[in-house]
């Protein structure tokens, strides 16, 4: 039973469990709820998105819309509603293990970086346990998605709000991208990334609390902020 509860009780007391989640390895649950209710969440979400609002105005911009059929433009819509099926499912159960990998080899590299000892299956462990807070997240997701029948592809990205984008809706682009880090979820699970780092290589929780901000923060500054400041602005033209 432990298994099952010592990491759930990370998300309430991350101090006090996830050190010994670490030691003990307790890295199944956390993956195994992660990748079933993202996929559960990109499901439910996916059944209920009403596709002809991407479908139809696509088909008109390329001009299928005037020569297809009304049978033709129906298979369209249910193609794409089976497609983002199917993606939505994937992405939990292929996508979310492989992120939780990719975070284990991150934190393997920041570990010889700044020069700590942490073996892999520790922070394969730290890993598994920093996605909590995207597993609540998505649970709630289930739960408000469940409550509508029809959901727009729009609405679909901002479903569950969870960034400081959400209360300030009149900013620039540039303070929308930094609104838009400023995100309870992430910050969250950095905060418990950092304490699990600080398990797995013997530091203080505090230091590795820090250091899992600073972390988020370099993250958030490049692929966040900066890079999305790079790219042209939709319908931009070139030099």
């Amino acid at each position: 039973m432990e298994a099952i509860t010592l990491p759930l009780r990370a998300l309430i007391d991350p101090v006090g469990a996830i050190p010994k989640a670490v030691s003990q390895r307790r890295w199944f649950i956390p993956l195994l709820l992660l990748a079933l209710l993202t996929a559960l969440a990109g499901g439910v979400v996916a059944s209920r998105i009403d596709a002809s609002r991407v479908v139809l105005p696509k088909m008109q911009m390329t001009g299928e819309l005037m020569k297809a059929s009304e049978r033709e433009v129906s298979e369209a819509i249910q193609q794409a509603e089976r497609v983002a099926l199917v993606a939505g499912i994937a992405k939990g159960l292929l996508l979310m293990p492989l992120l939780v990998l990719v975070l284990a080899v991150v934190l393997k590299i920041a570990a010889w970086l700044t020069g700590r000892k942490a073996l892999f299956p520790d922070l394969f462990t730290v890993a598994a346990l920093t996605m909590l807070p995207v597993t609540v997240f998505h649970a709630i997701e289930v739960l408000s998605a469940l409550r509508l029948e029809l959901i727009t592809p729009a609405a679909a990205a901002s479903l569950v709000p969870t960034s400081l984008s959400a209360l300030v809706t009149d900013a620039g682009p540039k303070l929308s991208r930094v609104f838009t880090a400023i995100d309870v979820v992430n910050i969250w699970a950095a905060l418990m990334m950092g304490v699990g780092f600080a398990a797995a290589s013997k530091w203080s929780a505090w230091k590795g609390a820090l250091f899992g901000l600073f972390l988020y923060v370099l993250f958030a500054s490049a692929f966040m902020v900066g890079l999305p400041g790079l790219m042209p602005a939709p319908g931009a033209g070139g030099p």
